[in-house]
């Protein structure tokens, strides 16, 4: 029996492969790509460095835009105000040279703005130099002299006052004394007055009880509360008021002649509001009509008891009166001679109180007239003159303001060149300001200017009097000199961006034979310029968050970052003025 032969593990690869190679191929092609990219991910990457030298050189900063060929050469000319034509001085074909007078506007009202602006002003240099100048020795001296006029004045008053108060004790102790002889003598009148006070208003008071008592009766209150309800509240008011009254003057004390005449003069009035109330009862039963209950008899029965109370407070009355002519008569001449003695005291009290007024008036002149002196003495501060100064410039700013309204009536011609439409007649309305129909229409000597317009970013830079140049699509390979002569304070939207125009004259005046309004070129204007500083690509200066500046610096393969202070930038390039030197490489850019 011949021997098994057993194949090798390389043999059996190989005929695996024969038999396979096609699926081993495509396995092969398939792995090849996933095994590549898992192997680079694995590897890590270094990162690309992007380096610059940092240089030493000259920077140039400019401002580049696009400029367009304008011309001012036609100018509608029109008034900056409206108004009534006054004057017109051209026609058209007329030569006029800048600054002429093409036409003016009625103006009356701002020349007299214009006068009277200016009398302001002298006023207030005038107020100006007197305080600068300060007073004069014989301001001074009147100031004094008027000073002591107002404290002889004030002492006038303080002796009016001396003398008003004398006066008044006099009249009082004068007064004081007749009253205690009034007193005196008519004793008896007055114990008699105190008596009859008493007992007249008691007699009132009962009546007006009597009256109550009448009302309270079951058929009148019935009757009276259900037909004249309304009339019943009226009596019920005047009944409490007089009772009120009637009270007080029961508690008023009667201890001289003065006071007895004051009490009878107030029972007296008390009397009337009594009588009123009992003439409030009495209609209220005449307005109660008659009913079952409430018969002839008895409403004729009650107005007769109401009569009787009435005719007592009438009693009453007339016995307060008779008291009180009693000792009126028996008083006549002390009562002249203390009602005299009484308007001597009222008017030694006027007199005093008139004193007293002067002298705080003259006290109060006194204060200031010292300030005032004062003032002159010392002379004016340097606020006070200072507020002068600022007074004089204000009228000055008005006086000048006012001018300008004036001038605003005069049409004049900005530059030199000849009239090609005066379509302005006298005596008819400007018209709005908008309305160019109305207008003057000049061609000027010099038409042609360059206009661009300059972003926000680079508006700052750009200043009056800087140069640049100007290259025309329609004139490669040629420059034209420039100067900035104008920049609009506000912006213009361009395609609804902000922006601000700037125009350029031609240096040496514009080939105006050979441009064509309307072309446009590449405006270069030089705004600033450095000499011999080194400088690093604008790139690799970077910002902190507390917005400090720095730069990566490439040392032996490491980077470092390190902080500078720059000057100028331009458009690729930034000034470094301490923290990099010559010939250091620094980074732009880390691609990671």
């Amino acid at each position: 029996m011949e021997p098994e032969i057993i194949p090798t593990r390389r043999q059996k690869f190989g005929r695996f492969l024969r038999r396979h190679w096609l699926k081993v191929l495509i396995a092969l092609i398939v792995l090849f790509p996933i095994l590549s990219l898992i192997i680079w991910l694995a590897v890590p990457k270094q990162p690309e460095v992007i380096t610059a030298l940092a240089e030493r050189g000259d920077l140039v900063q400019s401002v580049e835009a696009v400029g367009e060929v304008i011309s001012e050469k036609d100018l509608d000319l029109k008034f900056p105000v409206t108004g009534v034509v006054s004057e017109v001085l051209v026609k058209e074909g007329d030569e006029v040279e800048a600054g002429a007078v093409l036409a003016k506007l009625r103006n009356n009202s701002e020349q007299a703005d214009v006068n009277s602006a200016w009398a302001n002003y002298q006023a207030a240099r005038a107020e100006l130099r007197a305080i600068e100048e300060g007073s004069r020795p014989e301001d001074i001296a009147i100031s004094e002299a008027e000073l002591q006029n107002k404290r002889a004045s004030l002492a006038a008053a303080q002796a009016s006052l001396q003398t008003a108060e004398e006066n008044l004790l006099k009249a009082q102790a004068k007064l004081e004394d007749l009253r205690q002889e009034a007193t005196v003598s008519l004793a008896g009148h007055i114990g008699t007055s105190r008596s009859t006070l008493t007992k007249q208003l008691t007699a009132m008071e009962n009546a007006l009880f009597e009256l109550d008592d009448i009302f309270d009766t079951p058929v009148v209150k019935n009757n009276v509360e259900f037909h004249v309800y309304r009339f019943f509240e009226n009596y019920e008011r005047s009944n409490r008021r007089a009772k009120g009254a009637i009270n007080t003057a029961l508690r008023f004390e009667v201890t001289d002649f003065q006071s007895a005449l004051e009490g009878l003069n107030e029972a007296r009035s008390v009397s009337a509001e009594a009588i009123a109330a009992a003439n409030d009862a009495y209609r209220v039963l005449v307005q109660t009509p008659e009913s079952q209950t409430f018969s002839h008899t008895v409403k004729e029965t009650n107005k007769d008891d109401v009569g009787d109370q009435r005719d007592a407070i009438q009693t009453a009355l007339s016995a307060i009166e008779s008291q009180l002519k009693t000792l009126q008569d028996a008083s006549a001449n002390l009562r002249t001679k203390i009602a005299a003695e009484e308007a001597a005291v009222t008017t030694s009290q006027g007199q005093k109180d008139n004193a007293l007024a002067d002298i705080r008036t003259f006290e109060t002149s006194v204060s200031i007239g010292q300030a005032q002196l004062d003032l002159k003495v010392a002379g004016a501060r340097q606020a006070d003159k200072d507020a002068a100064r600022a007074r004089s410039n204000r009228a000055y700013a008005e006086y000048e303001r006012a001018k300008a309204r004036l001038d605003d009536t005069v049409l004049i011609a900005p530059i030199a060149g000849r009239i090609t439409k005066a379509n302005l007649k006298v005596g008819e309305f400007t018209g709005a300001f908008e309305d160019f129909d109305r207008a003057i229409t000049m061609l000027g000597e010099s038409p042609y200017r360059i206009e661009i317009y300059a972003s926000e970013i680079d508006i700052p830079k750009i200043a009056y009097t800087q140069t640049g140049i100007l290259t025309l699509d329609a004139y490669p390979g040629e420059e034209f000199a420039l100067s900035v002569t104008e920049i609009d304070p506000a912006a213009t939207l361009v395609d609804g961006v902000p922006k601000y125009r700037v125009k350029l004259d031609f240096v040496g005046g514009s080939p105006e034979e050979t441009f064509k309004i309307g072309m446009t070129g590449d405006v270069d204007i030089l705004t600033a310029s450095r000499a011999d500083v080194v400088y690093v690509p604008g790139r690799a200066v970077l910002y902190r968050e507390t917005g400090d500046r720095f730069v990566r610096i490439l040392v032996k393969g490491d980077i470092e970052e390190r902080d500078v202070r720059i000057g100028m930038e331009t458009d690729v390039s930034i000034e470094i003025v301490e923290g990099v030197g010559e010939g250091e490489v620094v980074v732009v850019l880390v691609k990671e």
